[in-house]
Parts: C-alpha cells; sequence; structure tokens
C-alpha cells in the first residue's frame, strides 16, 4: 500500500496543468513562452495604510505590463466607489471620482480576470484595504472548494446579515488552487456562496450551473478567522420540455433545457447521445389527432427530488412511416461489459446492447446466435458446440439486451431481422443480422477497507481518480466501517459525506432559498494506491478532524 500526501497530488496536478496550458499566442523568441501571470510587487500607498486622503489615488505596480483592457472589470472597491482607471505598462492608477467617506475601511479586490498581453491571468485574488480612519477590522474568511476545476472560473460571494435578511457584500474568483479569502471583515453573521460562472442572477444561477455552499448555516466573525471547506453539486434546476421533433409518427426527440444527469428518468422517456434530447414514444392511436400531448409523468432532479413535469402539446404531423428500422451499432461492434454487481472474472456474466434507430418490437421468442472464434456459424458448428443460442430481449422500446456467458469464447452474433419492426410494421432490411463481439476481461481488482470516524447517521464514502477526479466506486454505510469493492489498480482520493435527499450520489450542497446547509463532508488526507488482489485496510475519514485547508499566504504581496 503507498499513500502520498494530498498537497503534494494537487501541487504536481496544478503544476502540470499550467505548464501544459497555452499561455502565449505569439510567444517571443529567443526564450520560453510566458505561461504566467500578473503578479503584484508594490502598492503605494501600502495595503493596511490608515488616514487616507479622501481623494487619493492608489497606484499598483505589477511585475509586466497588463492587458488595459481586462482592468476595469477587474477591480472593486466595498464599499462602492466610482473610481476612474488608467494603464500604463505596468502601473495601474485608480483615482476615486468621489471623496471617500471618513471613518471608513475600503477593500480594494483585484480580481483575477486582470491579465498580459498573452491572456495569462492572475494566479489569485488580491485584496488590499485602506482607512479614512484609525482603525481597519480583522475579520477573515478563508477556505478552499474541493474537487475545483481551474480550467472553470469560480466566483466566490460573501453575504451579511442585514435586516433584509442576508445581503451581498463582495466576491472574490476562486484561485487556480481552488482556495479563497475575505479579508479586513468587520464584526457580524456572514454567508458564503461559490458559483461556476458567476454570481449574476443569484440565487436562480445556483439552479442553472455548478455550485458550493458552507456545511454551517452561517460564519459569526469576531476579530478572528474562519476556514471553510465547501465541495460543488450538480445545479439544483427541474428540467423542463422545451420542444420536440418527430422523427417518426410515434416517436419524437424532445429537447430539455437542462440535463437529468443521474437523476431517474420519466418511464417515458429514453436517454440518446445528447444530454438534453431525450425519446419519446407516443400511441399510435395518436395519429388521427391535430395535437398529441408529451406527458412523461414526474420528474427528479439530479439530487432525486421529484416535481411534476409541464405537459407539452404539439402538432401532430401527417407522416407515412415508410422507413425501417435499422441497429445503430457504431463499426459494427457490439461491446460486452460486465453486468451489475458482476465481479467481471475470466468467465462472468456480461451484457451486450444493441440500439435501433426507433421504436422497434421484438417477439418474445427471438433467439441470437453466438460464434464461437475460428468458426464459421454454420449448423454443422451448432451441432459440435462451437455456437450457442440465447435469448435477445428488449430493455426499452430502442434497445435489446443479451446476456453473454463466457464472452471470451465468442467473437460474432448474428439474429433475424424481418421478425423485428417498428410501430409501423416496418421490418428490418437484413434477414440476418449480424455484428462482431468485442470484450475486454476486466483485469483483477483491489479494494479499500476503512471506518467512518465523528458522525452518526448515512454516510456515502466514494473513491475518485485522484489524477482526473472521476467516481470509480461508492458505497453507502449506516455503520462505522465501509468497504469498497472491485477497485481496479491505480491512485484515489477518498471522500465521505452524509447522505441528504433521496439519492446517495451526487454530493448535495445547500440550498439557498429556503436556506439549508450543505452535506458534511469529510475526506481522508493522502492519496491512496490501490494495486491488483490487494485490500487496501485502515482508511479510516475523520468528521472530527478539520478538513485541511492550505492557508493562503497573508505574507505573499510583502514578499512579491
Amino acid at each position: 500500500m503507498s499513500r502520498l500526501p494530498l498537497r503534494l497530488v494537487l501541487l504536481l496536478t496544478a503544476t502540470v496543468t499550467a505548464y501544459w496550458k497555452c499561455a502565449a499566442e505569439n510567444p517571443p523568441t529567443g526564450g520560453p513562452p510566458d505561461t504566467g501571470g500578473p503578479r503584484v510587487v508594490r502598492v503605494e500607498p501600502p495595503s493596511g495604510s490608515l488616514d487616507l486622503d479622501p481623494d487619493q489615488d492608489i497606484e499598483i505596480f505589477f511585475n509586466e505590463q497588463v492587458d488595459p483592457v481586462s482592468v476595469p472589470g477587474s477591480v472593486v472597491f466595498t464599499p462602492e466607489v466610482s473610481f476612474t482607471t488608467r494603464v500604463r505598462g505596468r502601473r495601474v492608477l485608480i483615482h476615486p471620482d468621489e471623496p471617500y467617506q471618513p471613518d471608513h475601511a475600503y477593500v480594494l479586490t483585484l480580481q483575477r480576470g486582470i491579465r498580459d498581453y498573452q491572456k495569462n491571468s492572475l494566479a489569485r485574488s488580491y485584496q488590499l484595504v485602506f482607512s479614512t480612519g484609525g482603525e481597519i477590522p480583522a475579520g477573515r474568511v478563508q477556505g478552499r472548494i474541493a474537487e475545483s476545476d481551474p480550467q472553470r472560473p469560480v466566483e466566490v460571494g460573501l453575504f451579511q446579515r442585514a435586516d433584509s435578511g442576508f445581503v451581498h457584500l463582495q466576491s472574490v474568483d476562486l484561485a487556480a488552487d481552488g482556495g479563497f479569502s475575505f479579508d479586513y471583515l468587520p464584526d457580524g453573521t456572514y454567508r458564503l456562496a461559490a458559483v461556476e460562472g458567476g454570481l449574476g442572477d443569484f440565487p436562480a444561477a445556483l439552479h442553472r450551473r455548478p455550485y458550493a455552499l458552507p456545511t454551517a448555516d452561517s460564519l459569526l466573525i469576531r476579530g478572528d478567522t474562519i476556514t471553510v471547506a465547501m465541495r460543488r453539486s450538480p445545479p439544483l434546476a427541474r428540467p423542463q420540455m422545451r420542444s420536440a421533433e418527430w422523427l417518426t409518427p410515434t416517436y419524437l426527440a424532445i429537447t430539455f433545457d437542462t440535463p437529468f444527469g443521474d437523476a431517474p428518468l420519466p418511464p417515458n422517456l429514453y436517454p440518446t447521445d445528447d444530454p438534453t434530447i431525450y425519446g419519446y414514444v407516443v400511441s399510435p392511436e395518436t395519429s388521427g389527432q391535430d395535437t398529441t400531448v408529451i406527458d412523461p409523468g414526474l420528474g427528479y432532479t439530479q439530487l432525486g427530488e421529484p416535481y411534476r413535469l409541464e405537459p407539452l402539446a404539439v402538432l401532430t404531423p401527417e407522416l407515412v412511416d415508410t422507413v425501417p428500422p435499422v441497429p445503430v451499432v457504431t463499426g459494427g461492434q457490439v461491446t460486452l461489459e460486465p453486468t451489475t454487481g458482476g465481479e467481471g472474472g475470466r468467465y462472468g456474466e456480461v451484457r451486450g446492447r444493441i440500439t435501433f434507430s426507433e421504436p422497434v418490437r421484438l417477439p418474445s421468442t427471438l433467439m441470437a446466435r453466438l460464434i464461437q472464434k475460428g468458426s464459421s456459424g454454420t449448423g454443422k458448428d451448432t451441432l459440435s458446440g462451437q455456437a450457442v443460442d440465447l435469448p435477445l430481449r428488449q430493455e426499452s422500446p430502442l434497445a435489446a439486451v443479451m446476456v453473454v456467458p463466457e464472452p471470451e469464447r465468442y467473437d460474432k452474433v448474428t439474429f433475424p431481422g424481418r421478425v423485428i419492426t417498428d410501430e409501423a410494421g416496418n421490418a428490418l432490411t437484413d434477414s440476418i443480422v449480424s455484428f462482431t463481439l468485442v470484450y475486454s476481461p476486466p483485469g483483477a481488482t483491489g479494494s479499500i477497507r476503512g471506518a467512518v470516524v465523528g458522525f452518526s447517521g448515512r454516510v456515502v464514502v466514494e473513491a475518485r481518480d485522484a489524477a482526473t477526479g472521476q467516481r470509480v466506486a461508492y458505497t453507502v454505510t449506516d455503520s462505522t466501517g465501509y468497504l469498497l469493492n472491485n477497485v481496479s489498480p491505480g491512485f484515489y482520493i477518498l471522500f465521505a459525506h452524509e447522505q441528504v435527499g433521496v439519492l446517495p450520489i451526487p454530493y448535495y450542497s445547500g440550498r439557498w432559498e429556503p436556506y439549508h446547509r450543505a452535506a458534511r463532508f469529510s475526506y481522508y488526507p493522502e492519496v491512496v494506491e490501490v494495486r491488483p488482489r490487494w485490500e487496501v485496510d485502515g482508511i479510516d475519514i475523520n468528521f472530527r478532524i478539520a478538513i485541511p485547508i492550505l492557508p493562503l499566504d497573508k505574507n505573499a504581496l510583502k514578499r512579491e
């Protein structure tokens, strides 16, 4: 068993990502391309200055020239101040268009949108503070968003309690390493919200884009520092039908405004290659009606919450279906995959799926013939045991499946085509349909075992690939122990979170209106290596220990 410090893995991943990111459209000759964003090297007057003059200009010096176009929209005063920016090479001058108020502390935030001429942005937001009085608040909220993607910008908003509820105070861009901080906060009660792509149209944005909220109801600042960890969650959206297109007289392609994700689909919907388009089969009796009402029934959010789908009425076309269905099989190959819950051994049971271009009807007695490798599939081969017949069952109106024993023995499947028809009675054109079978035996796997410490209730434990963040296994436990079986060899990060809502996954990051905190979570602080036939034991996930947060360096600005 090998365990690498999680900080090291995250640092290496960020370094590799930054290295490969194209940073210059036309890199200068004679040297390596510029891949680093600008850095603040000096501020006049210095951050933290007191008794600021009412019309004091603020000059910010960078280590390289910055693009003037990127500056105005990336400079924010809190409280709000009208100002003008002037950019001269490496120097940015900020001039107040109105006097600063007396005895006020002003936080000047430089967002990551400031970039150089090679379009390299700041690695993190800078917060500078100045006061027209003699005091500067000392409160601070710092944190990190787990599993953040540096290629997807995230805006983190800070909201302060007021008479009318919580009002937006200020925002910062999530740093490239997933960290953020709000400095120089006066005493008070606060909330946080982070939204991929920005806080515009908040809080409706939480329903359309990935987001994160804290696991606490509120944050109480009393001149101290609070550290917060958050996890991203899928949008809270309730997918609704937008439009429908008739593909045949009984089959429509329905476009939704957002994907269902991992949520269960209504029974009359069938997925397609496009995550926002689903197939819908209507009864042939609708052909004589002017309008067809599509009513799939209950829909489900990605968190498993049921809701009523609004029916959609579409004109019924005068179509005559004379086009026969065809199998949709890429490259003429049917891939055999282990059935859900199977052990995936050398002769484990696997499943092959054949999809059709439109809804079809399969006879209940339909049999497919598996041809053994090296044989021709003739009747003689069958008698000698070189071919076998097995049922081809209808899984959905669009798909048929077969469960294949001993998949390594066979490389071809055939079945009669003329007995398969669409809803209009058009049969497949080929009397015998034939495909190549593709099967890759799964390699030996390992397992991960451990305990969940410091939490009582239903807990979901996930193993995620340390390089890609993709979930490869999960389990739900009510006890203090857990076991993840059939984990492929590799390096993994182990997360655990309380189950909130109907579905164990995905992770639930709370709700703003009405407010509900995010699900509590924790993770194992090291990367876990799994090898074939190993059981990695002792991987205990402790909810009592604060989730490790790499602290932002408050002295970085002085050194730079």
